[in-house]
C-alpha cells in the first residue's frame, strides 16, 4: 500500500512539477519583457523630455536675440559706443560744475 501511494506521489509530483516550472518560466520571460518595454517606454519619454527642454531653450535664445536686435534699433547712441550708461556725478562734481 505504502509503495503504491509512493508513487503516485512521485509521479504526480513530476508530472506537476514540470508543468509548474514550465508556466512559472513562461511568467518569468513576460515579467521580464513587460520590464523592457516599461525601461524603452522611459527612455522615449526622457529623450522626448529632452527634447521639449531643447526647444524651450531654443525659443528663449530667440526671443532673447529679438530684444536685443529691438534695442539695438532704437539705441541713439552713435556706434561703436559702449552700451554701458555713463556714471552719475557726485555730490563735489556737482558743486565745481555750478555757474
Amino acid at each position: 500500500m505504502f509503495h503504491e501511494v509512493f508513487w503516485y506521489v512521485v509521479i504526480f509530483l513530476v508530472l506537476f512539477g514540470g508543468s509548474t516550472a514550465g508556466f512559472v518560466k513562461h511568467l518569468q520571460s513576460r515579467r521580464h519583457q513587460f520590464k523592457l518595454a516599461m525601461a524603452k517606454e522611459k527612455a522615449k519619454l526622457e529623450q522626448a523630455r529632452a527634447k521639449l527642454v531643447e526647444e524651450q531653450n531654443r525659443q528663449a535664445a530667440l526671443e532673447v536675440r529679438k530684444a536685443e536686435l529691438e534695442i539695438e534699433r532704437y539705441d541713439r547712441r552713435l556706434p561703436g559706443m559702449p552700451s554701458i550708461p555713463p556714471a552719475r556725478s557726485t555730490a563735489g562734481d556737482a558743486v565745481d560744475e555750478a555757474p
